[in-house]
């Protein structure tokens, strides 16, 4: 209402101008080409939406389903992990029984008459589950070297002592050999 408005005759002769001269309009407008209208730019939105996914239910379930699968390749890493994963199952090892041990401990403490060999048996726990846990280190990667010599074992010392503090039936992936089978 209070606004100037372009007559007509001066809006088509300004259409045809830039018809005529698209360097000219290339020049004013540097993108080379007109901001879309809000209708255009919606449909153009909804255009792409509809090519990738228009169903948000679905689409949540596809990217869950793709970090699970993600995750999983991840967990399962490559053959050095499976390699360690082997190594770590295919024995006994101290660190697995230290919540039973710590338990059976805890109820040993509670009888006074008893309490002091408690103590000694938590010492006797914890040095067993050091020496364990070197030698099973150092095996591991001197195996691991031996199979693996052009692969990075970074922290395979780690994955392979928590995986042996873990009780066997929880370790995840799951023990693909039995205790005392060769790998």
């Amino acid at each position: 209402m209070f606004r100037k408005q372009k007559s007509t005759v001066e809006a088509e002769d300004a259409a045809q101008e830039r018809e005529q001269n698209p360097a000219d309009d290339a020049a004013r407008n540097p993108k080379g080409r007109p901001t879309p209208t809000r209708r255009e730019a919606e449909l153009a939105r909804r255009q792409r939406l509809s090519g990738v996914n228009a169903n948000p239910k679905l689409a949540k379930r596809e990217a869950r389903q793709r970090d699970f699968e993600a995750a999983t390749e991840r967990q399962h890493g490559g053959p050095v992990k499976a390699f360690a994963r082997d190594y770590v199952d295919s024995r006994f090892r101290a660190a697995e029984f230290f919540i039973i041990f710590a338990v059976l401990l805890f109820v040993v403490a509670s009888v006074p008459s008893i309490a002091l060999l408690s103590v000694v048996l938590w010492l006797v726990m914890l040095v067993a589950i050091v020496i364990d846990s070197v030698v099973l280190v150092r095996g591991l990667k001197k195996e691991a070297r031996r199979r693996f010599p052009n692969e990075d074992l970074g922290r395979i010392g780690w994955y392979a002592l928590m995986r042996s503090m873990q009780f066997r039936k929880w370790r995840l992936p799951k023990p693909r050999i039995k205790r005392g089978e060769k790998f």
